[in-house]
């Protein structure tokens, strides 16, 4: 094989479309369908705690919180103990 032809061939594996697809979430559940779980439990749950269960970095997770309040969802920061909790508040409990 020339070197123009070997060029060509590098370029063709590397079009767009070419590349392998990505692993489907097979779970059935999303990253933002776990956070809102979380969120959801009695005490919410810490920055800490969402970056391990999720793998995400804390920038990633406020903004998804963010959204979450975008979408409607009331979401209350609970700075009173040594760790501030983020967690869903019900209409009950407001």
């Amino acid at each position: 094989m020339t070197e123009h032809q070997m060029i060509e061939h590098e370029t063709e594996a590397a079009a767009p479309g070419s590349a392998k697809p990505r692993p489907g979430n097979t779970t059935g559940k999303s990253k933002s369908d776990k956070l809102s779980k979380l969120l959801l439990r009695q005490n919410g749950a810490t920055v800490a705690q969402l970056q391990k269960q999720l793998g995400w970095q804390p920038h990633t997770i406020r903004a998804a919180i963010s959204r979450l309040r975008s979408s409607g969802l009331t979401i209350d920061l609970d700075r009173s103990g040594k760790v501030a909790r983020y967690r869903v508040v019900s209409e009950k409990d407001q």
